[in-house]
């Protein structure tokens, strides 16, 4: 568990957090979600240092996170996404920023996920119950999970009872894995602006890992779209194709038009990646997705 710096009665509560006109509960808890996050992406392993005053305020903050109060948040609400898409991203940077054992590869990555732990509320979330069986969990099964992905164990299937209502497939580009075939960018998200975030965080990814040879009639796109499959119609991958299709350049969106209309075009999925990004940053507010 990462966030224990200050013991529980030392902890200022998440829900007394406000924020000019702010007034629920739950969207204080956005706010500090959001800052947590922010706080988190200024850090790099190259410039940190444990004892510096900006990192232990950091820490502190996280510890904040134990008096979330969890039964606040209403986790039908596009806000709930925000909240713990952002704590998620914020757990990713803080365990890759203090991995003592080194970045999890192929054989570390798997208890890298699942020991990787906030408490939050009255709970404790490793990064693969968070990604898995809160954010993920209205949405389809996956096909096969493999590193660099990695399933909670059979034990963690409790807390599926704080899953969220998300059933877009979008959220697919937009969770960072942390492995290098995922930008080192991520979107700290609000709701007033999260779908234009999330398109845009979409185009970030799938630019730079969606391939196409058009000798071959072949089309690589990337291996979460193999994972989790389900997701994009059924498990059809030309359905997938197609809802890739409009985060991609011209160019690239009429060689792949041409190659469906002729029927000839074969998808591939990229080969997993087992090296980790040291650290994630910040994506650029100001870049803004063009259909």
């Amino acid at each position: 568990v990462l966030n224990g710096r200050r013991l529980s009665f030392d902890l200022k509560p998440v829900s007394d957090s406000t924020v000019g006109e702010i007034t629920s509960v739950q969207s204080c808890i956005a706010t500090y979600a959001e800052n947590l996050l922010k706080m988190a992406l200024a850090f790099s392993p190259d410039t940190l240092d444990a004892t510096e005053s900006s990192f232990i305020e950091f820490l502190d903050e996280a510890s904040r996170l134990r008096s979330l109060p969890l039964q606040k948040i209403d986790f039908t609400s596009r806000e709930a996404l925000c909240i713990f898409v952002n704590l998620y991203h914020c757990l990713l940077q803080h365990s890759l920023l203090i991995a003592v054992d080194g970045l999890p590869d192929k054989r570390s990555a798997t208890q890298f996920k699942r020991r990787s732990c906030y408490e939050i509320g009255d709970d404790v979330f490793s990064l693969s119950e968070l990604e898995s069986l809160v954010i993920r969990g209205k949405t389809r099964r996956s096909s096969r999970i493999s590193l660099p992905f990695v399933a909670p164990p059979k034990k963690s299937m409790a807390y599926i009872i704080y899953a969220l209502d998300v059933t877009d497939y979008r959220i697919n580009f937009v969770l960072n894995n942390g492995d290098t075939h995922y930008p080192t960018q991520v979107p700290v998200l609000t709701e007033q602006t999260m779908d234009d975030q999330i398109d845009a965080a979409c185009q970030n990814f799938l630019l730079n890992q969606v391939e196409i040879d058009t000798q071959k009639s072949t089309v690589v796109l990337p291996k979460v779209c193999d994972v989790y499959k389900n997701d994009f119609g059924n498990g059809d991958v030309i359905v997938c194709l197609s809802q890739c299709l409009r985060y991609l350049d011209v160019g690239d969106q009429l060689s792949i038009a041409e190659l469906l209309e002729n029927g000839t075009v074969s998808v591939i999925f990229r080969s997993p990646s087992d090296q980790f990004h040291t650290h994630l940053t910040s994506f650029d507010s100001s870049y803004v997705f063009s259909p």
